[in-house]
């Protein structure tokens, strides 16, 4: 028992640290992006109040709250829904680049049962096939019932799969305390106005959004069970969220590793390898039948194997400048012969480390840190800007040429700043009260520092740390307490 409260309190020493490391940055040294501190703290206090005074009355009513829960979460999921569908369809793009590639591709193969105008594409980054996949039966779907616009179906499926996750945060906070925290998170949601932004880019950050959560709240349900057969439906369960957020976005798979740490710490160990070897077995058999099925009948696999980038590109990209996309680096990567390429790209990782030496390599980290953590926005106009079907007002707040983006980029990252606040409190606050039973917010806690590991090594995007927002509302949501008549947070 003492090991593993030594194990809570080293994980939570770590994520305080790296966390205050990245709000401390965003909020006082960000170079990337030059918001002006003042504003950003102003829009800080400003959140932080709507949140505690939101708190307060949420306790003042709880009885209230109780009793009407359901009805107050389906009203919000329905409200926020109709917004994100609403401005979906304000916010239409045509397509470009990868998002063309996932989109185009799924109609193609749906209106001429192949995708021939991807087939290179594919072949350079196979990882966007499951994405396609997703979108083709969804459009499949759509057109059983008639529907020819594509670009709608996209649009609505999104927007179902986000207000879905807003939903599933609020669950998992009310099964992990109560329905105060519950509702509590709908008002974290309120305040994060990107989300209701993102229903028109159905690109993979928003498609792979609800399956780590889903993944951790169908866990919760898991560790109840006593009963053997229920235990296999949970972990069954458990496996399609992860097999399916995996094939849009492999990033999913850090829930497995948080949820596997947590679950070693927690319950018995069989129920751990029924847990996790479930899930990945579940994975590998879905994943060999997809590539089976992709290599025979759609794309040639030598010619793939000849295009494929290896992993190891990203994270040498992730090394220069401040990790983001560079083109010289893809014809390097692509100048090789494909047995050649692992290697060298692990070569040339290791003379840019040398040359950056220890002091250098921390200072990359950290400006990577601003740039993946410290934008409000999540990036959503690397979409948004490609070609707007129509120009709306919304425009001039969430595109980067924008008259108002600025207006906009500091009134989102301020209320960025407000969850990683009360997430370092709650760290703080655990750290603090040694009695606390500190395991109840591990798995999310271990999520997020997941994320933050694998971004401090990938190539750089304010876009790539989407679907983990709802771990840190989680961790947000679970700092709130109210004792002894008074508010607290902890």
């Amino acid at each position: 028992m003492a090991k593993k409260k030594r194990i809570h309190q080293i994980v939570l020493w770590i994520f305080l640290c790296a966390y205050l490391l990245v709000f401390g940055k965003v909020l006082f040294g960000d170079v990337i992006h030059h918001n002006n501190t003042i504003i950003l703290l102003l829009y800080l206090i400003a959140g932080a109040a709507i949140v505690t005074i939101s708190y307060f009355l949420l306790n003042k009513y709880d009885k209230v709250i109780k009793r009407y829960y359901s009805v107050i979460l389906i009203g919000f999921v329905g409200i926020y829904g109709a917004v994100i569908l609403i401005n979906g369809f304000r916010l239409r793009f045509t397509p470009a680049f990868d998002m063309d590639a996932v989109y185009g591709g799924a109609i193609q193969w749906l209106t001429e049962g192949s995708f021939p105008d991807y087939y290179e594409y594919f072949g350079y980054f196979p990882n966007n096939l499951g994405a396609m996949t997703v979108l083709h039966f969804v459009f499949l779907i759509a057109s059983v019932f008639g529907v020819r616009d594509f670009f709608a179906a996209g649009i609505v499926f999104n927007t179902l799969l986000i207000a879905a996750t807003i939903a599933v945060v609020s669950l998992t906070c009310r099964k992990l305390k109560d329905e105060i925290a519950g509702t509590a998170a709908l008002v974290f949601f309120a305040l994060c106005v990107p989300f209701s932004m993102m229903g028109a880019a159905f690109y993979t950050d928003s498609l792979s959004l609800l399956f780590p959560v889903l993944f951790y709240y169908v866990y919760l349900h898991f560790k109840e069970q006593r009963n053997w057969k229920r235990r296999i439906a949970f972990s069954t369960a458990m496996a399609f969220a992860l097999t399916v957020g995996m094939l849009i976005k492999f990033t999913v798979l850090i829930v497995l590793i948080a949820v596997a740490i947590d679950a070693v710490l927690s319950i018995n160990w069989k129920e751990v390898c029924l847990l996790a070897g479930w899930a990945l077995l579940v994975v590998f058999v879905v994943f060999g039948i997809m590539n089976a099925y992709m290599y025979s009948v759609h794309l040639d696999k030598d010619t793939c194997k000849q295009l494929k980038t290896p992993y190891l590109h990203w994270v040498m990209m992730g090394m220069q400048n401040n990790g983001y996309y560079n083109p010289g680096d893809y014809e390097f990567t692509r100048s090789l012969a494909p047995e050649e390429r692992n290697e060298a790209c692990l070569s040339k990782i290791m003379e840019r480390m040398e040359e950056m030496k220890f002091s250098g390599l921390t200072d990359l980290w950290m400006r990577k840190a601003v740039v993946c953590f410290g934008d409000g926005t999540f990036a959503l106009s690397d979409f948004l800007d490609d070609t707007p079907a129509k120009e709306v007002w919304l425009h001039q707040y969430v595109l980067y040429a924008g008259e108002k983006y600025s207006t906009y980029r500091h009134f989102t990252t301020g209320m960025l700043l407000v969850v990683y606040f009360f997430m370092l409190v709650g760290a703080a606050g655990d750290l603090r009260e040694k009695e606390r039973k500190q395991g109840c917010v591990l798995a999310p806690r271990l999520a997020c520092l997941g994320i933050l590991a694998f971004l401090l090594l990938w190539e750089t995007s304010g876009r790539y740390f989407t679907n983990y927002i709802p771990f840190m509302l989680i961790c947000a949501v679970l700092s709130l307490e109210w004792k002894n008549g008074g508010r607290r947070n902890v």
